[in-house]
């Protein structure tokens, strides 16, 4: 059997859903895509003669947080604060140099922000200025200030 999605031949195809689609996949394909099991069958419309089920990702608990007088938005800053935030001219070469100072990788450094690759190169070459709050996660994780009041 081959894979439906690099073409591999594999003697063992898993069944998952990628985008829209449910798919074959051996198992190194596996990982773009949300197996079949881990999803719950539920019906779009009120429950009629021709309903198509349709496959929803089952939600994972988030534990709830509780206690003190913070509530959950509060370290959030106000649009009108924002507003008067911009990038330093120079932020593409303060964070490649701050990042091969600590000596991790592009890769690494887009694990770490949760943020692509692709997307942290294009900031190192300054093609890219990232917005306030991708660059504070670049302050935070590589303890530089790129971000200036106006």
């Amino acid at each position: 059997m081959e894979c439906e999605l690099c073409g591999q031949k594999s003697e063992r195809l898993k069944k998952v859903k990628i985008d829209s689609a449910i798919m074959s996949v051996c198992q190194k394909c596996e990982k773009f895509g949300i197996p079949l099991e881990n999803m719950r069958v539920q019906n779009v419309s009120p429950p009629q003669k021709s309903a198509t089920p349709v496959f929803i990702p089952q939600a994972r608990a988030v534990p709830k947080v509780t206690g003190g007088n913070h509530s959950r938005n509060f370290h959030k800053k106000k649009d009108s604060d924002i507003e008067n935030l911009e990038i330093v001219p120079d932020f593409n070469e303060l964070i490649k140099s701050a990042r091969t100072k600590i000596g991790i990788s592009q890769e690494e450094m887009a694990d770490r922000m949760k943020e692509k690759r692709t997307l942290i190169a294009a900031i190192e070459r300054g093609s890219i200025k990232p917005d306030i709050k991708t660059a504070r996660k670049f302050e935070s994780l590589l303890n530089i200030n790129i971000v200036e009041k106006i």
